[in-house]
């Protein structure tokens, strides 16, 4: 707290002891000011006002000296109510009212824009009482910060709002010292008023508290009793100076009290002059600053110790930036300045993701600390490691106020750790992978061939004649032709083939991702042509040598035994050494690749036989027919079974797959035109891996079109997502290649991931189709409905058709056909069928599809959600709309006739619970605007149960039917 100058208190000392002009009123105005001035000097950041109560019972505004005009205005006229404040709380209640946060508490709601606007975070009132403890007014202190009253600024409070009591309401002189010296008696500095000479001759008790002195030892004595032995001289010479010369005094010095012990005195020294200007007095106000010098001494240490070698980070509890060091700003380049207000996110990589950092900050509101290895990125856009330690720190009520972070940058120890694990698993000469690591690649690359049904070849190359060169030119020159060996292998493999060297001249490559062995010669090929090119040495030296390979193929030969397959690729180099006479290609197979038939059985009857096209009909919810079907693969077994897509596809190849595509549009086309007679408008849909669209594709599809007569309308393709081809520029211009024959795109599974959902605005798509996940669960959570509806929403912004698949059931038929989905395609319309059963379906399957009203309780909530978000849309808009008297009678509703047509037990249970629905409905007809959100929260409390009391009657019923 700081005191208020001199200036001030000769203003209430004035007051006190000098007639005033004016009316008593008028004349106490001016002390009541001073006293508002003097609660601001003692209470930094703050604010005071005066308010006092007019006949009417409205606050009026009687003294707020720092407070502008514009603020004054709004105060003035302030009624007394439960959201006017923390002065109109206090007339309200009779009782002091302190307020630590005015933009969340609810008594300040009908003030918050004034709070905003003046950025008054926190306002303490007390009331002003008469003798007889009827409330007159309230004096009160509004801060600029957020922050709770502490038991000496509750005193003050109260004291000065007794004095102010005192002043306004007594007449008489004496009562006004009497309020005076209530005032010194009050406050917690202490107070010396001495004569000319500096004799004492008054002190308050917060003086003689400070002291240790009664005030009979003080009387007549010169000030300079409190100075000791360790009292610094020059500050003793300045205020003697200053006093000398009838000047203020403001500055520490080192006092005793009378026990002998020293403390930090701040003194605020004034004279008092008289009518003539004559020193009458000195009026000494004191405060113990002992601990705040020491707190200013540990700060400086802390400060010292705040610029370390460490970077450090300082945020308030809302996590915005408010401190940094210097090493901070070494380390990621950024300043305070361009840091400040901003959150640490400004840091991050992108390496860690979301679901890191909230564990991170769980961590910390739990345990109060967290540690670890973090990637971060510098100003300069360079990513880096840090070790990162952040910790809560907490205020005197046990809130988080800051969080601090201590980070080092580990760059220099994550290179070395890096260097160390390299030359653990590298070949020192060249760089390749050693044994060690050639047996973990091994086993990671059997895994990936596993998963993705490809070949692994595993190659033992050992080189020709190596030794003579080895034993002509020394070994500098031998290890120098073993480096640019393995340059070439380098050069003419792919990044994703491991090679390795295992020691001498003998060097283990592996090639992945091989669809079939033939793919394998080729490779081998160039690189032996590659390897048997002149080398150029050190000292002119050429030399040119040959290769031999031996190579083993997983899955075809060592049963998964990894030892095992490096044993047969060396005993296959061994055969092709042995045969370097007489052999036409440098390389022997330890396998033959006809094991593949043997593996591979569906691929091989896919290639001999090839597949059928079945057929799964789509239905139009609108037109109450089937428009289009779904092209599906099967392949018949020897048994003559018929096999589904996941059973036979894992075995077939890339190439295969585009054949199937062929064989299956070509199929389609054909069933089209058998189909003609009953609907020449119906299509056909058929699905297409993304990765074969291509020339090659696009001229089959022009070249099968060109041979039938049928639109290319009636054609749509299902796009399948694979991998990124859909993010690739190519792949769009592909796919404007087939929309410009006139086929139409489908995008597939939409749901299953972000990815398809973000690329819809950008790709040329006329329908999406639901991924089946979403629809055939919707028994067992019908909540998935709510993502039915938005995407049905994002296909009508975007103008294209949306195809529900997994309509298994005819609950889910119901339900989202009552959602508003117009296509459906499921078990629940029809099942995959052969063209012959498709043509009697289509004559005379079709009626019992056709209905109209929900008639499941999942049909029920579907139809009941729908319309609630009707209700509520409509009234957001203008609830004048809505026939509001007539909702009152639920059997206006159709829903009402719905949920009678269900079991009795159901239909009693969820009506009961309807009619209180459309109470609530109907009762927005006698709402004005102060009702209206309980209204509107009642609303959506009824319609919680109505959603709730369906679903137990949905969980219900699917739990008798599962028994």
């Amino acid at each position: 707290m700081v005191w208020a100058p001199v200036r001030e208190w000769e203003a209430i000392l004035d007051s006190v002891v000098q007639d005033q002009s004016g009316t008593a009123l008028d004349g106490a105005r001016d002390l009541v000011e001073s006293l508002c001035l003097l609660a601001e000097r003692l209470t930094e950041g703050a604010l005071a006002s005066v308010m006092l109560l007019d006949g009417e019972g409205v606050l009026r505004l009687f003294a707020a000296p720092s407070v502008p005009e514009a603020a004054r205005e709004r105060l003035d006229g302030l009624r007394p109510g439960p959201e006017s404040g923390s002065c109109g709380n206090a007339v309200l209640c009779n009782d002091s009212v302190f307020v630590s946060q005015t933009l969340r508490d609810p008594r300040w709601a009908g003030l918050r824009d004034l709070a905003e606007e003046f950025t008054l975070l926190a306002c303490w009132s007390t009331p002003i009482r008469n003798s007889y403890g009827n409330v007159l007014g309230t004096f009160a202190l509004s801060s600029f910060t957020e922050r709770a009253p502490n038991r000496e600024q509750v005193r003050l409070l109260e004291s000065i709002a007794a004095v102010i009591a005192d002043v306004l309401f007594q007449e008489e002189r004496d009562g006004r010292d009497r309020c005076f010296a209530a005032a010194l008696r009050a406050i917690d500095e202490g107070v010396l008023l001495t004569d000319a000479e500096q004799r004492v001759v008054y002190a308050n008790p917060a003086f003689l508290r400070l002291s240790g002195y009664e005030l009979a030892e003080i009387l007549g004595k010169n000030c300079r009793f409190l100075q000791g032995p360790d009292t610094d001289p020059a500050t003793r010479q300045s205020l003697h100076d200053a006093l000398a010369e009838g000047r203020v005094f403001h500055g520490d010095i080192l006092n005793y009290r009378q026990d002998g012990t020293p403390f930090w005195n701040a003194l605020n020294i004034s004279p008092v002059r008289d009518a003539q200007g004559h020193i009458t007095h000195f009026v000494s106000v004191q405060r113990d600053v002992t601990l705040s010098r020491r707190t200013e001494q540990e700060l400086r240490l802390s400060a010292q110790a705040f610029e370390t070698q460490e970077g450090i980070l300082i945020t308030d509890a809302q996590r915005r930036i408010v401190k940094v060091n210097q090493a901070f700003t070494r380390v990621t380049g950024y300043t305070l300045e361009e840091v400040r207000g901003l959150t640490p996110a400004i840091l991050q990589s992108g390496n860690q993701d979301a679901d890191f950092y909230e564990a991170m900050w769980r961590e910390i509101e739990r345990e109060g600390a967290w540690q670890g290895e973090i990637w971060n990125r510098r100003k300069n856009g360079e990513v880096y490691p840090e070790f990162l330690s952040i910790t809560a720190v907490q205020d005197g009520n046990g809130q988080v106020s800051h969080y601090i972070g201590h980070f080092f940058d580990i760059s220099y120890h994550k290179a070395r750790e890096a260097t160390l694990e390299r030359l653990a698993r590298h070949d020192p000469l060249t760089d390749l992978l050693n044994r060690r690591a050639l047996d973990e690649e091994l086993l990671r690359a059997q895994r990936r061939a596993d998963a993705q049904e490809r070949l692994l070849a595993v190659v033992m190359l050992d080189l020709d004649d190596f030794k003579p060169i080895n034993d002509r030119y020394g070994h500098d020159q031998g290890d120098a032709l073993l480096v640019l060996v393995a340059q070439r292998l380098r050069d003419h493999l792919r990044r994703s083939d491991a090679i390795a060297r295992l020691g001498g001249d003998e060097f283990v490559l592996m090639l992945e991702d091989l669809r079939q062995l033939d793919e394998l010669e080729p490779i081998l090929d160039k690189l032996q042509r590659a390897l048997c090119q002149p080398y150029r040495l050190r000292d002119g030296v050429e030399v040119q040598i040959g290769v031999s390979m031996g190579v083993s193929i997983y899955p075809f030969s060592a049963q998964g035994n990894l030892d095992e397959l490096l044993r047969e690729a060396d005993q296959a180099l061994f055969a092709a050494k042995q045969q370097k006479g007489q052999r036409l290609r440098p390389w022997s197979f330890w396998e033959p690749p006809q094991s593949a038939r043997r593996l591979y059985p569906l691929r091989e009857r896919f290639r001999t036989q090839g597949v059928e096209a079945w057929f799964q009909p789509v239905w139009d919810q609108q037109s109450g027919r089937v428009v289009g079907i779904e092209a599906l693969a099967r392949l018949r077994g020897d048994d003559g079974s018929v096999l589904a897509p996941g059973e036979f596809l894992p075995q077939l190849q890339e190439t295969d797959i585009f054949d199937l595509t062929n064989q299956i549009l070509e199929q389609s086309l054909t069933a089209l035109t058998a189909l003609d007679d009953l609907d020449p408008e119906l299509w056909v849909s058929v699905n297409l891996d993304p990765q074969l669209i291509g020339i090659t594709c696009l001229k089959c599809v022009q070249q099968m079109l060109q041979g039938q007569r049928i639109a290319p309308q009636r054609i749509v393709f299902e796009l399948l997502e694979s991998g990124d081809f859909l993010d690739r520029r190519l792949a769009q211009d592909h796919l404007l290649d087939l929309k410009a024959i006139g086929v139409r795109l489908a995008l597939d599974d939409i749901g299953s991931g972000y990815s398809s959902l973000l690329r819809l605005k950008e790709l040329p798509i006329d329908k999406i189709k639901l991924d089946q996940s979403f629809v055939r669960g919707l028994e067992e959570r019908p909540g998935d409905l709510h993502f039915v509806e938005a995407l049905l929403e994002l296909s009508s912004s975007l103008n294209v058709e949306l195809v529900a698949e997994g309509v298994e059931t005819a609950a889910i038929r119901d339900a989202v056909a009552v959602a508003g989905v117009r296509y459906l395609q499921g078990y629940a319309i029809a099942r995959p069928m052969p063209l012959d059963a498709l043509r009697n379906f289509l004559v005379s399957g079709c009626e019992p599809l056709r209905q109209s009203g929900p008639r499941s309780l999942l049909g029920i909530y579907a139809e009941q959600m729908s319309e609630h978000a009707v209700l509520r849309k409509a009234l957001r808009q203008s609830w004048t709309i809505l026939d509001l008297p007539s909702l009152r009678d639920p059997q206006n509703c159709p829903t009402y006739r719905d949920i009678c047509r269900l079991p009795d037990a159901d239909a009693q249970r969820i009506l009961a619970v309807y009619r209180d629905y459309h109470e609530a409905i109907a009762a927005f007809a006698d709402t004005d605007a102060r009702h209206w959100m309980q209204r509107v929260a009642e609303l959506e409390r009824q319609h919680r149960r109505l959603s709730d009391a369906l679903l137990d009657a949905i969980r219900t019923a699917s739990a008798t039917s599962s028994q």
